[in-house]
């Protein structure tokens, strides 16, 4: 594994995931209230519009995939080869990300976001503080991510590398 490669690429595609994450919650930000906490959902939950959303997944859907093949494309390109070489590749990079989301996303982007009215219905919600957020942010980065999206990535990043 070439590990300096495996971090930098990670840096890269936490920025690139966060960059874009960032910028399409600016273009629909009421679909974005869907991956909010319980209480902030249901109270946006007469804005959100069901075409936004569906865009909205699309999007990330297909951000995922070009990570996914970047990651094992770069990968490959660096000599890295073998199946758990692969993986590793792919956990460690997609921890980057994670790492990322959770910092710049769900912690300083909420202050910043949660005065600014981008969500109708969630103004003011007591959700935006920190300890309604604390109860989505850090089960999700810090269990659903470790142990399950990132060994996904690393076992697709694993197989696409396995066949280029």
């Amino acid at each position: 594994m070439n590990i300096s490669r495996t971090i930098l690429d990670g840096i890269v595609m936490c920025v690139v995931f966060n960059a874009v994450v960032g910028m399409f919650f600016f273009v629909f930000p009421q679909a974005y209230s869907t991956m909010f906490p319980r209480g902030m959902k249901q109270a946006a939950k007469p804005y959100i519009r069901k075409d936004e959303v569906i865009k909205l997944y699309i999007i990330l859907i297909l951000l995922y995939l070009l990570m996914f093949l970047y990651m094992a494309l770069s990968a490959r390109f660096a000599g890295v080869s073998g199946f758990k070489n692969l993986f590793w590749t792919g956990y460690i990079e997609m921890m980057f990300v994670n790492a990322g989301d959770f910092f710049l996303l769900d912690v300083l982007s909420r202050l910043y976001v949660k005065d600014k009215g981008l969500i109708r219905g969630a103004e003011n919600h007591p959700d935006w503080n920190w300890k309604g957020w604390k109860k989505l942010a850090v089960p999700e980065h810090g269990l659903m991510w470790p142990l399950l999206v990132c060994p996904l990535t690393g076992l697709i990043v694993a197989g696409i590398g396995a066949c280029v």
